[in-house]
């Protein structure tokens, strides 16, 4: 007997999608590609040629209003977000969004609300917690490799902003005053928290913005549409870990182009995981003893006369692992009413729960001390 496909439309057609979304969905055997839509137009009507969607439009509601969708990726500026995912939740159509999930957490929180009331599947596209260095981490971590985890220093950067504020990315209207730490921020500290089992209780936090020439602080870029360019801060866990982060989109990379690093320090050693478009390395030593390379599946090994590539980076791109072609599993489970068990994926929860975090970075740079989470929630078991 057959199985009737998926019907999966878009609402944004930017690069991303072309590079993140359409390849998988392309390649999914349940999913049909039946809509895209773009504020032009054009975009929408290029990419539904590139990968034959059937029908392409300039307004989601339209779309949502003439097409029969399963579900929707969303792919636009992170202010589109709240509005999207809603109504199609009230439709009744599943949803998987690009991070982060919202402007701010009230937003987030609605989503969660809509998402969970309308009974769909959920996602946020998370996707590093994929990346086998950090799978592999999390498992000797759990193992007790390293003892107990005292601290913890954590980076995600890129130099895409040196030329100026990238895109809508870069705006405070459409992306958030928050910038990078709304970009990379939300993929680290969410690959923390993953990571850890625990989310962030404390912060203290530093916005800089690079503008005409110089760093300026969040104060001096009230009247400016423009969202912040480099971001420090320190941490706390419940668990008493102590947590530096650093994300930047103007951070000088040579050949890497983007690189994230996270080292945890414990009482009997540390683990080091560094990942790029050279490729993914995972390193340990214990006490006193040489450091030690640990080796890992589905990657390619870190090597600084390697040529940089998507491939290298993110190397599940293409492959049964990527949180959208999990997503159209779990829409084709619940639609078949199956048995079989499946990955859980990141979840709109798991987005408040990083967007939370973001807000509290936010005003603690405000008001220039240590700020609490306003919710410290509980991880999903």
């Amino acid at each position: 007997m057959s199985v009737s496909k998926v019907n999966i439309g878009l609402v944004g057609a930017g690069s991303f999608a072309d590079l993140w979304y359409l390849p998988i969905l392309e390649k999914h055997p349940a999913v049909q590609l039946q809509a895209i839509c773009s504020p032009s137009g054009t975009s929408a009507e290029n990419l539904a040629q590139k990968y034959n969607i059937l029908s392409s439009y300039r307004s989601y509601k339209e779309m949502f209003e003439k097409e029969k969708l399963d579900g929707v990726c969303i792919v636009t500026p992170n202010e589109a977000h709240h509005d999207i995912a809603v109504e199609a939740s009230m439709r009744g159509i599943h949803v998987i969004c690009e991070k982060p999930l919202a402007m701010n957490g009230d937003e987030a929180l609605s989503m969660v609300k809509a998402a969970e009331e309308n009974n769909i599947i959920h996602g946020v596209n998370f996707t590093y917690r994929e990346n086998p260095g950090v799978k592999k981490l999390k498992q000797l971590l759990a193992e007790g490799l390293i003892g107990e985890i005292y601290e913890g220093k954590f980076q995600y950067t890129g130099a895409y902003g040196l030329a100026g504020p990238p895109g809508w990315r870069g705006t405070k209207s459409k992306g958030g005053v928050g910038g990078v730490l709304a970009d990379l921020g939300s993929h680290l500290i969410d690959l923390v928290q993953f990571v850890l089992g625990e989310n962030v209780s404390t912060v203290q936090s530093s916005l800089s913005f690079l503008h005409e020439g110089k760093l300026k602080s969040i104060h001096e870029m009230e009247r400016c549409d423009q969202s912040a360019d480099s971001v420090h801060f320190t941490s706390s866990f419940p668990s008493g870990v102590h947590g530096s982060f650093y994300t930047s989109w103007i951070s000088n990379q040579g050949n890497k182009n983007q690189t994230i690093e996270l080292s945890f320090f414990g009482s009997e050693g540390v683990i080091q995981l560094f990942s790029s478009e050279l490729g993914i390395q995972l390193k340990y030593a214990r006490g006193k003893k040489q450091s030690q390379e640990v080796r890992l599946e589905n990657a390619l090994k870190w090597n600084n006369n390697a040529e940089p590539s998507e491939e290298r980076f993110r190397p599940w791109r293409l492959t049964e692992r990527n949180e959208i072609w999990k997503w159209i599993d779990l829409i084709a489970a619940k639609r078949n009413d199956t048995s079989q068990t499946l990955p859980l994926i990141p979840d709109f929860h798991d987005g408040y729960v990083v967007q939370k975090v973001i807000d509290a970075v936010i005003r603690s740079a405000e008001l220039e001390r240590k700020v609490s989470a306003s919710e410290v929630i509980k991880s999903k078991s």
